[in-house]
Formats: C-alpha cells, structure tokens, sequence
C-alpha cells in the first residue's frame, strides 16, 4: 500500500462523514496523530496507516505493490472447512490473512451460493461496520482472489469467486472442498444402506473421516451464523445415522470415535449422547458409558437447569441392565421422521458380559447401611454446614470426588456427626449408602476388618455373586468404580487410621461421595485427593447448653442456669462425657444440678479419681489422656 498524503485522508474522511476524532478512536490512535497525518507533518507506519484507510474507506487507485501478493502466484487448489480453515497449493497452505481467511470461510460453506455484501461486512465487523464498507468489501476480495482465482495464462478463465448483483459467489467446480466431499458421501451412504448397509457404513465412516475438528475451528466470528450452524447440524446427524446402522449391524465400537468428534460441537445434544452411551456399553465399556450419563447429568442441571430427557434416561437403564432390549428407533426405517433418535423399545443391543453382571440373581434393593442415629444429636453446626457445602461444590462443578476427612481426638463424637450429616442427606444419594468400620483405633494385629474384606462385602452388597468376585484387590477397585460409576451412593469409612486404608474404598466417578472419621487428619488423603479436613473439637458453650437442655429439659435448665453452664464446664464440654453426666442426671428427676455439679468437684479432689461421672471401667490410654487435656483447658 503507497503512502497515504494528507489530503487524501482528509478527503476520503470528510466523504465517509466522520470527524476527526471519530476515525481516532475507531482505528486506535490519537487525534494528534491524524490532525499531523492531514497536515503532512508526520509519515505514520504501515500497520497504523491500514488501520485508518480502512476506517476511512481510502483504497489506492494503481495496483498493489508485489509484495502484497505470493511471489510464486500460486492459487488454491483444496479449501478444507471441516475443522481449521486453510486453503492448499499443493501440500502448502496458502498464508490468508485475516479477514480474507473469514470471507473464504463465509464463502466456501456455502458454495455456488450468493452471499450479500452486508452479511459479508457483518462477518468482518461483527456488526460494527464502518460507513464505506463496500468499498472495503470489494478491497478485501479482490485480494482473496489473487489467492483463489487461477492465474491469467493457467488455461481457465473461470474465475473461483464470481461478482454478482449485490455480492459474491463461491464457485465449487474445479477445487476440492472437503465440505462437499462429507455431504457428497454421505449422501451415498444414504442411498446404499436399504439394500448394501455394510458398505453404506463404510461410506458413512469416510463422510466423516472428512471431519478434523469444529467447523472453521480457527474462525469463531462464523461460528454462530446460520450457514455454519446447519453444516454443524449436518455433522451431527450423519453421526447418528452412523450409530444406528453400526447398532444394527453389530459394530458399536466403530461408532464410538465418530460420535465423540461430533459430541464436541454439541456437549448437550442429548440424542447424540445417548447413542454415545449405548455404542459404549455395546463395546464392552459399561463404565464409560455410566461415567457420561452422571456427567451429562451434571451439566445439564447446571448450566440448563433440566433433567435428561426420556432418551437420555432409557439409554441410562439400559445400559444398567446389560440386557438385550435396548430402546431405540432408526430414522432410517422411517423416511418421516426427522433426524434425532427416539428411544423406543425395537431394537438390540450387542453387549459383554463382564464380572459386573448379576449373572440372574433376582433384583436387589439399594444398600442403606447406615447405623441407626440412636441419641439426640445437638450442635456442630459449623461441621454440618462445611459437608453441605462439599456435597453442592461436588454437584455443582461435576468434576470431582466429594471426600471430607473428620478427624479429632476419641470419643468426641466423630462418628456421631458423620452418622447424622448421613442420615439428614439421604435424599441427595438415592442409589445407596455403604458403611464400614476399619478398626484404625485397635492393634492391627487384632483388626477383622481390611480394606479387601470391606471392598469384598461392598461389591457383594451391590448384588455381584461370589462366582464373579475378582481375585485381586486391584480387580475388585475396577469392579467396585464400575458399578459405582454414574451413580449416587455415599460410602461412609468409619475409624480409619491411615489413608492407605481408604484409598482402594473410593469411588472413581463424580456424583458419589465419601465421609472418613479418624484420630488423624490423613493429611496425604487431603493432599493427593483433595480431600475436605474437618476437625473435630469440645463442644462450643452453646452447643453444650442445648445438649443439656436437651436431656434434662428447658425449664430444669432455666432453674439453674448457673450451674449448667459448670456442668458442662466441669465436664471439659466433652460430648460423650457430658452425655454421660447428664443421663445421670435425668435419671434423678427431682435431684439438683448444683449438687452434682459439687459432687464432681468433690470427686476431682479424691486421689485417683479424674472422672466421677464415668463407670469406674478403665479406659484406653489415648483416650484418657486426650480428654484430660481438653478437661483441664477448659477448667483454666
């Protein structure tokens, strides 16, 4: 481009109709700058002098300089659409700038079509086009066809982009575009799958084989506009045609690869995704395919506020069933219906058993292991209220194992609360609730308890028979995820010691969770998985005086509120110890809490006698010790 003198801007800004400070703003510079371009004091720079020449809609009158053009001339020989845009000379890439990279896409997606001049300069613009646009559109073309149009003297005359009334037209003959080549094979495919569909699947795999990513992929100013948004609808139905003949003929895993490229474009397209889950499930990846029901499940609550649909969810049991009466209907037996899936009752699914399957053993309900909640349960509020928050994060985001860790030292009501936040969060784990007990509090030479015997009794619970139990602990983890897989259970492990105990116990897909109590906080459980460490502690002063009012009742609290508040001071505010004084107290009706209150510290006086309220039964060392100190905190 030869430099712009000062009245020709001028001229050419005054034409357009704008001020000075108008062509500034819009081509990023100062005012300064084009009052001293105007004037001739200053020769602005390549870059900033195309910025203001298109804002003003000045073109040079003599042809452009040569280095505006490819030195070797040469001229696009194939246009590939279906994922980066590029335009190939031979096996180079053509270097486009820009925006004629975005008219070539407009174009070419829709060829031997005419596109206007106004959607052309909306697609460069995006919306804010600029008032000698046509000019600048007719610019712009005529450099993309230097780049498209085959040279003078090469034998055609033909040009590639044809100038008609009131915009341009993309001539497809003579360049292979592999837009028409997907929508050429897949017509074909059509046509041959009633009386050869072996080799219209064929045809439907190389239709789209032609695709390598999004549509335009580097051009998201197209993404959204209505020509691209049918071709990407195409993409999208052809794969479903492909999944219903590959069903049909018993080749699910062909279909897998193909339905996953086209599931970028529409994460949410649920007849798209049903099929996905049923061609993996047919595949022998019955875990993959629950995987993606809980996740679909997950996203489209979150970012649609909806359930799965009816296909969605047929697709979801089948695949739980591992039977063969897979819901399905094929558009292909029916020329009215349109291109989305129906999931009905018609059809089979080839499937493989694995040792996740029953193998006929009759239906079982859904494990409820939870130990009863057998006293009231008062305070904690602030734990409480961290594990709701855990539970919404994990449905929320939908990317992760909800796991929380409640540590502290015995008997200061772990189990207790992990029970209770259980039991108050049924609803949010319809699928199950598995418990047990890992003895970390014992010599381990003494545990009946491991993590294999309690991975063995999970699985079986899930109704897997002990002809199909793995043999390895490793094989029983893969099993265990799989039938967890895409589903809500919670799994309590009580008394843990060590994470190593925890770890072949946890579910591998969002959706579940996990609630360990233990001595230790598991920090390496918290480091490596994430996991939520709640400590446990005494009782705060409000927490312990509902505790109290809760077993000796409002108005023989109110009485003496004085003395309450020592008991409960007196005891450390340790719940089990407190629990303990007060059933004594409620066991004497009429008895004074000040009397007992003075009892006790009668009791501490006596020589060997730290805990007068308790049973005079040794406890164990660790126990003793931790309540001491949180005793004799409390009483200092």
């Amino acid at each position: 481009m030869r430099t712009i003198r000062g009245s020709e801007l001028r001229t050419a800004r005054t034409k357009a109709g704008l001020t000075q400070d108008q062509v500034a703003r819009r081509a990023s510079v100062s005012v300064r700058t084009i009052r001293h371009i105007e004037h001739g004091h200053v020769t602005p720079r390549h870059e900033t002098l195309a910025r203001i020449a298109e804002v003003v809609g000045w073109r040079a009158t003599e042809e452009p300089d040569a280095s505006d053009a490819p030195a070797s001339r040469p001229y696009a020989q194939e246009i590939r659409l279906l994922g980066p845009l590029s335009a190939l000379f031979g096996d180079r890439s053509l270097p486009l700038p820009r925006k004629q990279r975005v008219l070539l896409g407009l174009l070419a997606v829709q060829p031997d079509r005419t596109v206007s001049h106004e959607e052309m300069a909306d697609a460069l613009w995006s919306g804010e086009t600029p008032p000698a646009y046509p000019q600048l559109v007719h610019t712009h073309m005529a450099r993309l066809r230097r780049f498209v149009d085959p040279p003078p003297g090469h034998g055609s005359t033909d040009r590639r982009i044809r100038t008609v009334r009131g915009g341009y037209v993309f001539n497809s003959a003579g360049v292979r575009v592999d837009l028409c080549q997907f929508e050429d094979r897949a017509a074909l495919a059509r046509r041959t799958t009633t009386h050869d569909p072996r080799v219209a699947l064929d045809l439907y795999g190389q239709a789209l084989g032609c695709w390598h990513g999004r549509l335009v992929h580097d051009l998201p100013e197209l993404w959204h506009h209505p020509a691209v948004v049918r071709v990407a609808q195409r993409h999208i139905d052809v794969a479903i045609e492909l999944a219903d003949l590959a069903l049909r003929l018993k080749r699910p895993a062909f279909a897998v690869e193909h339905l996953r490229i086209a599931s970028y474009e529409e994460p949410l397209h649920e007849p798209l995704q049903a099929y996905i889950m049923l061609a993996l499930a047919a595949s022998g990846r019955r875990a993959a395919a629950l995987q993606l029901f809980a996740e679909l499940q997950t996203r489209l609550k979150d970012e649609l506020g909806v359930e799965p649909s009816d296909d969605i969810r047929q697709a979801h049991q089948a695949v739980l069933r591992q039977s063969g009466a897979v819901a399905r209907a094929s558009p292909l037996e029916d020329a009215a219906r349109p291109a989305g899936i129906r999931l009905l009752a018609t059809a089979d699914l080839p499937v493989r058993r694995t040792a996740s399957a029953f193998d006929g053993s009759p239906a079982m309900g859904a494990p409820a292991q939870l130990p009863p909640v057998l006293a009231p349960f008062t305070g904690r509020t602030r734990q409480l209220a961290a594990l709701d928050r855990l539970l919404e994060q994990s449905r929320r985001t939908g990317g992760s194992l909800g796991i929380a860790v409640v540590h502290g030292p015995p008997d200061i009501g772990k189990s207790a609360l992990a029970v209770h936040w259980a039991h108050r969060r049924l609803a949010a784990f319809p699928d199950g609730q598995l418990y047990a007990s890992l003895q970390g509090s014992i010599d381990p030479a003494q545990r009946t308890a491991t993590p294999a015997t309690v991975l063995t009794g999970f699985i079986r619970s899930l109704g897997v028979r002990s002809g199909w139990m793995p043999d390895t602990t490793e094989e029983a983890t893969a099993l265990f995820r799989s039938l967890l897989a895409g589903r809500r259970f919670l799994v309590v492990l009580d008394d843990i010691a060590e994470a190593s105990q925890v770890r072949c116990l946890l579910p591998g897909t969002p959706g579940n969770a996990v609630l360990v109590t233990s001595r230790s906080p598991l920090t390496d459980l918290t480091t490596r998985e994430g996991a939520l460490a709640l400590s446990l502690g005494a009782l705060t002063a409000e927490e312990a005086h509902e505790l109290v009012v809760t077993h000796l009742g409002a108005e023989r609290t109110a009485a003496e509120p004085g003395a309450a508040e020592e008991l409960a001071a007196a005891c450390g505010r340790l719940p089990l110890d407190l629990r303990r004084s007060l059933t004594r107290l409620a066991a004497t009706p009429d008895g004074s809490i000040s009397a007992f209150v003075a009892e006790h510290r009668k009791g501490m006086r006596e020589p060997g006698n730290l805990y007068p309220f308790q049973s005079r039964e040794p406890s164990s060392g660790g126990r003793q010790d931790n309540a001491e100190d949180l005793r004799k905190r409390s009483l200092t």
